[in-house]
């Protein structure tokens, strides 16, 4: 485990190493090892699947990749994978206010409007306080929501949502 350095925050990494097994009549795999880790319990707490439960029915929306998994398990069976973590999601969506006014370039593809939503949040614990929660996790998305804007106002497209 060590800390990472970045412009905007500072983020604790770990890395996990291991050997699957292999014994006899025993078929665990890479796959078996993913839905073991996750989702991860720094992300939801634990109970890990009734958490998730809960936050489903609190949210209202799903979290998309927002604390999944991204990697690549390879064919002779090594991975490396992360929890995703700070993400955004840019969907093409379709805005009124355009009313034929299609502003498109090589860089948007032809999409004039994106729905954003970034995936942001904190370690609460018993001890934490509601607002200084909020305002890490606001800080903790800003970065992104600014890279966001920039690529927005570089290929002149606008954000819906």
């Amino acid at each position: 485990m060590h800390i990472e350095s970045f412009a905007t925050v500072h983020q604790m990494v770990s890395t996990i190493r291991g050997t699957l097994e292999s014994h006899e009549n025993d078929t665990n795999n890479a796959i078996d090892v993913i839905s073991a880790c996750f989702p991860g319990g720094s992300m939801t707490g634990a109970p890990k699947l009734r958490t998730m439960d809960i936050l489903d029915e609190m949210e209202g929306v799903t979290r998309g990749p927002y604390s999944g998994s991204l990697g690549y398990i390879s064919l002779n069976g090594c991975m490396d994978m992360n929890i995703i973590i700070r993400t955004a999601v840019l969907t093409p969506c379709q805005d009124s206010r355009l009313s034929g006014n299609v502003k498109t370039n090589e860089n948007n593809e032809g999409h004039t409007c994106w729905q954003t939503s970034i995936g942001a949040g904190g370690a609460i614990t018993a001890l934490s306080e509601s607002d200084d929660e909020y305002e890490e996790m606001l800080l903790k998305a800003k970065a992104v929501k600014n890279a966001i804007q920039e690529w927005a106002n570089q290929v002149g497209v606008l954000q819906c949502k």
